[in-house]
């Protein structure tokens, strides 16, 4: 039987769960990196492989896997096959918060929504949910190890605040570097199609001291090098933060992040707090992975974040792109900042200060020249929390 090999994009820390679509792909990735075995048996694995992959899909298509929840947000009742699927027995999920199966910036934000909708009178109630009241959107939930597992969910949330999510598809990859309304543009004839957001936390990451390591390897090895910068750091935005924080854009041994940008997931009063919560994750993940590359190059992650307006969309019929002084700005801090430490402008310094408790903090006062910027003040921040600031999950 003839078939053709597909390529496939996966999140590389999914958990390991028997005859799940994620131990198909697991199996896949594994036999393409072991010698290649005679051509036809490797066609007949992949074609077995492949269609593993599309029977559990369509499993889960047919068997509409569903979790209801009380006016509490408590679990009610769970598909058995979800269950499985996340590595929970069916009798630990019923009873469980919903806010469990998410992430923690997530849960947080989902908890001051529930609160306000919990306060509101049945007018404003219905007001409030006329445009949400059924979502069909891309996701990722948490499986019983803490681990993404990327999703697509309908979710309907009724008057008495109880709700119904359907998990429509569990899937390898989410996309969401392109906000919804944006691919249309996309692969066309290039225009103009923007939108203009307030206030947004760029955090622009680079490799200190690449330079010699590069010059001792083979251009393969630092592929290999950037390729586990990317995926140690999309790990622990996944987990944390998504969409409120999304890796933008990859340029060279640089990642462009955004906290709170309106057209991706805005948590108003909460740049700050997010912002430096994840760069912090994201600077220890990767520094901690550096770490097997031996010991002998002296690499570590720096970090800068301004906060500010910026201005995104498509210009070029090519990419989704963003624009501003916002970015340049975070570029320069990011060339300042100190070993395990973050350099923030004094906009978002100001922000943390409100948002963040002293104690989870140091902050340091410095002022620098920096290239077409002039003298600039900025702030030296070591982040000591360990927990998302400020992270309130009561409902009440």
């Amino acid at each position: 039987m003839a078939c053709t090999t597909k390529k496939l994009c996966v999140h590389t820390q999914l958990a390991d769960r028997p005859a799940s679509l994620t131990e198909a792909v697991r199996c896949f990735l594994h036999l393409m990196r072991k010698p290649a075995p005679p051509l036809a048996e490797t066609r007949r694995v992949q074609c077995q492989v492949l269609s593993n992959i599309k029977a559990t899909r369509a499993r889960v298509a047919k068997a509409q896997l569903r979790v209801s929840c009380n006016s509490e947000f408590n679990i009610t009742e769970v598909h058995p096959e979800l269950c499985r699927l996340l590595g929970y027995e069916p009798n630990e999920m019923v009873g469980m918060s919903i806010l469990g199966l998410m992430s923690p910036v997530v849960a947080d934000a989902h908890a001051s929504m529930f609160r306000q909708l919990k306060r509101a009178g049945a007018g404003e109630r219905c007001q409030a949910m006329q445009t949400g009241h059924l979502r069909c959107r891309d996701s990722i939930v948490l499986d019983a190890d803490r681990n993404p597992v990327p999703c697509r969910l309908t979710v309907q949330l009724r008057m008495d605040l109880s709700s119904e999510l359907v998990f429509n598809e569990i899937q390898g990859k989410v996309s969401q570097s392109v906000p919804r309304g944006f691919g249309q543009y996309i692969r066309q004839e290039p225009g103009l199609h923007l939108v203009d957001a307030k206030e947004v936390a760029c955090i622009m990451t680079d490799l200190a001291n690449t330079t010699s390591f590069s010059i001792q390897q083979p251009p393969r090895v630092m592929a290999e090098l950037l390729h586990k910068v990317y995926v140690t750091a999309n790990a622990v935005v996944e987990r944390e933060a998504l969409p409120y924080v999304y890796i933008h854009e990859i340029v060279g041994d640089s990642l462009l992040l955004l906290c709170n940008a309106e057209f991706m997931g805005r948590f108003p009063g909460r740049t700050a707090a997010i912002g430096i919560y994840v760069a912090s994750k994201v600077q220890k993940a990767v520094d901690e992975m550096l770490r097997s590359f031996g010991s002998d190059h002296d690499m570590y992650l720096r970090i800068g974040i301004a906060s500010g307006p910026l201005c995104a969309g498509v210009v070029d019929g090519r990419s989704f792109r963003v624009f501003g002084s916002t970015i340049h700005l975070s570029q320069r801090l990011e060339s300042m900042c100190p070993r395990s430490q973050i350099a923030c402008c004094s906009r978002f310094a100001a922000q943390l200060r409100e948002e963040v408790d002293r104690d989870a903090m140091r902050l340091s006062q410095c002022t620098a020249e920096l290239k077409g910027l002039g003298q600039v003040d900025y702030t030296v921040v070591d982040f000591l929390g360990t927990q998302l600031p400020g992270q309130n999950l009561e409902l009440a």
